[in-house]
């Protein structure tokens, strides 16, 4: 960790995956959860987005059109399968931390709306910006949504958060794990490194000030260090 003068901090925007739950990828966990987990087509669809041969909303595509090959999944179904997970260690008491100490929460990221939802109605989070599931007039999952955060580019979403609320990106925490984070990371104030050695190195590049945390508890003594 490396300190320098202190902004004021009035945001802590959270990643989801990974960060309020203890699983990597929301997308992932449904094709599990469906029975067509399929790891080989994970691997191609990740080398083909980070080499820019496919979109985010093509990449969404084929998850979507994997996880309805085998027929109609309702609403009702993915609500229930997202309803059953646990939240990360820390995660309540961190946000009612947060909330005593007059912090906005907000949710940045690239998984899915199902479940950012009922995240963060468990968390008291009401600015979610996450991709968005599509349904037919039978509730089925249709094979596309709409894509609202590409991973790569969540720092675009930061910007547009930041003019919303009118609060510099200065006055911003992003708590992130993964490499897919580092657009946010960089542009904040605040910068939080949940268990990714891979960011820290690349992080430490470009930015003087950045935090690492094990837990998510470790980010109330960072808070209580810039909120005085």
């Amino acid at each position: 960790m490396k300190v320098l003068s202190m902004s004021k901090l009035r945001i802590v925007v959270f990643d989801l995956d990974g960060v309020l739950v203890p699983f990597r990828s929301s997308w992932w966990f449904l094709q599990k959860y469906f029975g067509v987990d399929d790891e080989v087509f994970r691997m191609v669809n990740t080398e083909l987005f980070y080499k820019g041969l496919i979109t985010y909303s093509e990449w969404m595509c084929r998850d979507l059109t994997l996880l309805t090959s085998k027929g109609c999944i309702t609403k009702d179904e993915i609500t229930n399968a997202f309803n059953k997970v646990e939240l990360s260690d820390g995660a309540e008491e961190v946000c009612n931390y947060l909330v005593s100490r007059g912090v906005e929460l907000a949710i940045v990221s690239g998984g899915i709306d199902v479940l950012a939802n009922y995240v963060g109605s468990r968390l008291g989070i009401k600015r979610i910006y996450v991709n968005k599931l599509l349904f037919d007039d039978n509730n089925c999952l249709l094979p596309y949504g709409v894509e609202v955060v590409n991973p790569l580019k969540k720092d675009e979403v930061l910007n547009k958060l930041s003019n919303e609320l009118g609060i510099p990106l200065d006055e911003f925490m992003y708590v992130g794990d993964t490499t897919w984070d580092l657009s946010a990371l960089k542009v904040v104030g605040y910068p939080v490194i949940l268990n990714c050695s891979e960011c820290v190195e690349e992080l430490k590049k470009v930015k003087s000030r950045y935090y690492v945390i094990s837990n998510l508890i470790d980010i109330i003594p960072i808070v209580d260090e810039v909120i005085t």
